[in-house]
């Protein structure tokens, strides 16, 4: 049977998941946008959860598992194009095995790693590097996110021809904002380190002059507990779990501010869904946010684990409304123009001469 497209990645028909990560967000959108153009696709789920992490043997049982229904597909079924949504550690051997089984097929790959912790890992493994870059120029695509992908993939010598920017999509909401005086910063995602979710309580308890501003944090991880024991008593500091989409687009209407201290990102969809709800962001400058928070233009760009940084950010952004009513026009300028899903989308599918 011919198709248009094969995507390996999370799956938005797995009811087992049970809060949205990067990669299902952006699978999400991506099949709302093939159902209403026509675009015939298969998915082949990748869904694993982290927590608790899996042991190494059942990694390479499902793996195996997913081995055998990839060949089936590519079996039953032609394609003029597939899409790979990449990761790191021992999922990102898992999918790029898959991505050279798929070319092997004759059929054109987009090889797409949106985690930044692949930066992490060549950096620290760098003795992987030769291997990584002669097997990932065997892929007809490798997909990135802008900021500093390009010029990481530029510097392990990944052939530039095969290199595509194509950016965060999403489907664009009307919507205005207005401030209060009273300002409510917003972290949302998992409780984990790498988050730096630890940094920025520590920040907030640090610094008495930020408890005239609230701040929210929502998600669920293995730092949870601890820092509802560091931040107990502490008035302005709010904890709620994980959301449904409905309570998430609520939250994002009732702050002010987006905080992003994680320590390494691919391009994570709460910065364009913060966008879309015409926040100011402040961000760690990691992975490819910087292409879409510009700073001092819609946000403030800090290094990542630099503290007195962050304080500086809350408290610039905190005192004036001003500059959050700038900000929050100026995000809205670059969500049209970076984060459009017919564009992104159709963009993404004109590598395969789809649609």
């Amino acid at each position: 049977m011919k198709k248009d497209i094969l995507i390996l990645g999370p799956s938005p028909f797995n009811e087992d998941i049970n809060h949205s990560g990067g990669q299902l967000t952006a699978i999400t959108n991506l099949v709302k946008y093939m159902e209403k153009n026509a675009i015939t696709y298969d998915i082949l789920d990748t869904f694993r959860s982290s927590y608790p992490p899996p042991t190494i043997i059942d990694k390479i049982k499902v793996s195996w598992s997913r081995y055998q229904e990839l060949l089936a597909l590519l079996n039953q079924n032609f394609y003029k194009g597939a899409l790979v949504f990449g990761t790191f550690g021992l999922g990102y051997w898992e999918k790029l095995i898959f991505s050279l089984i798929i070319e092997k097929k004759e059929i054109k790959t987009l090889f797409f790693i949106r985690s930044g912790h692949f930066m992490e890992s060549v950096i620290e493994k760098n003795y992987n590097i030769p291997i990584k870059r002669f097997l990932m120029n065997k892929i007809s695509y490798i997909g990135h996110q802008g900021g500093k992908w390009e010029r990481f993939y530029n510097k392990i010598r990944i052939d530039r021809n095969r290199l595509i920017k194509i950016l965060n999509w999403i489907d664009i909401q009307e919507y205005s904002r207005e401030f209060k005086e009273d300002t409510t910063f917003l972290y949302i995602g998992a409780m984990v380190e790498k988050k730096g979710v630890g940094d920025l309580i520590d920040t907030i308890l640090k610094y008495k002059d930020l408890n005239r501003y609230k701040f929210i944090f929502a998600g669920g991880g293995t730092l949870l507990d601890r820092l509802k024991d560091k931040a107990k008593g502490i008035d302005n500091i709010i904890f709620k779990d994980w959301l449904d989409s409905e309570e998430v687009i609520k939250l994002y209407k009732s702050v002010d501010i987006l905080i992003l201290p994680s320590y390494a990102e691919g391009f994570p969809n709460v910065i364009s869904e913060a966008l879309n709800y015409r926040l100011p962001i402040i961000s760690t400058n990691v992975g490819g946010i910087s292409e879409s928070v510009k700073n001092n233009f819609n946000g403030i760009l800090f290094e990542p684990k630099n503290r007195f940084q962050l304080y500086r950010s809350i408290r610039r952004l905190g005192e004036s409304r001003e500059l959050r009513e700038k900000f929050s026009k100026n995000s809205e300028e670059i969500l049209i123009t970076n984060h459009s899903i017919d564009i992104n989308c159709q963009k993404l599918f004109n590598i395969f001469n789809i649609g």
